[in-house]
């Protein structure tokens, strides 16, 4: 626990409160069993120093002659979990607010059903009723807040604040409108429906015609091209270049094996940089730059699974 609170303070000085504060509200929007900043960190030494000692092990076994990788290793072992965890919970929170974006257009029909016959206070519970699985969690949580004590414009800019999506946010500011000027929002309501189940199928037609630029990218980083470079790598390794003799090139065997060594290092290098720019063009195409992390943390390994594969047939 020493430990923990150590990096909780360190961490405090480095980064903004309004950082952490929104670190911890994904956490909470997550409904995350850490909860908050203390918990995170506490979650992510126990699997670091689980990680490390394994990496520990393992390092110092493959490199018992090298103890600067060894060191490095162990290192990133028990760096890692903080890393990952976090990335984790900010997908996950991406994850949701978009689940959250397909809902809205029903939500305001449903609204639009009840809302110029309730107070707001009511529409909001009435919301917090339904199915609709996330966002009937968010103004649940701003009908207890109200009932609390909380003004009804605080409640509700509130979950502006914590969801950071401009669809969400635009259907709020429409309950905000609506309440500061007592007037009828049905009629508005039903017009945004529309508006955003035309934009949600403009999007489903784009993905649509983006789906096989998509695949033929995944299937060409991750497995083609790693595939056809590794069996022309392994057939070329399986020339003997002592027997081969001089063949005119000006240059002897042992001379043209150290440039065919090399040309595998710079291949290799070349398939880990295809797969890192198919990630960030992927992500690009997702519209969602985090995206990044996932594909290059699985299409990274997998190409270099291959193609280290295809050397040896």
């Amino acid at each position: 626990m020493d430990a923990v609170l150590l990096i909780e303070k360190s961490v405090k000085q480095i980064l903004e409160k309004t950082r952490i504060k929104n670190f911890e509200d994904k956490l909470m929007l997550n409904e995350s069993k850490m909860k908050n900043l203390k918990g995170y960190l506490f979650i992510s030494t126990i699997c670091g120093t689980f990680l490390m000692l394994l990496t520990l092990i393992t390092s110092f076994y493959f490199f018992q002659n090298n103890l600067q990788i060894a060191t490095l290793l162990t290192i990133i072992g028990f760096i890692f979990p903080f890393f990952g965890i976090y990335l984790f919970e900010d997908i996950l929170f991406e994850y949701r607010k978009r689940q959250k974006e397909e809902l809205l257009s029903d939500l305001l029909l449903e609204a639009s059903v009840f809302c110029d016959e309730s107070s707001m206070e009511q529409t909001i519970k009435k919301i917090s009723q339904q199915d609709f699985e996330l966002i009937s969690t968010d103004f649940k949580r701003a009908h207890t807040q109200i009932k609390n004590g909380e003004s009804i414009q605080i409640a509700l800019t509130r979950i502006k604040e914590l969801n950071k999506s401009n669809a969400y946010s635009r259907v709020i500011d429409l309950f905000l409108q609506g309440y500061q000027s007592g007037a009828k929002i049905s009629d508005i309501l039903k017009e945004t429906a529309e508006d955003l189940l035309e934009t949600k199928a403009i999007l489903k037609e784009r993905q649509a015609v983006m789906i096989v630029t998509k695949y033929t990218l995944i299937l060409s980083s991750g497995i083609i091209v790693p595939a056809i470079l590794g069996l022309i790598v392994g057939l070329v390794s399986g020339l003997n270049f002592y027997s081969m003799g001089e063949i005119g090139l000006g240059m002897s065997a042992e001379i043209r094996k150290s440039l065919f060594e090399i040309a595998i290092v710079g291949t290799s290098i070349y398939i880990i940089e295809y797969s890192l720019l198919s990630s960030f063009f992927l992500a690009l195409q997702e519209g969602n730059k985090k995206n990044f992390w996932i594909y290059a943390l699985i299409l990274t390994p997998i190409s270099t699974l291959i193609f280290t594969l295809a050397k040896t047939l």
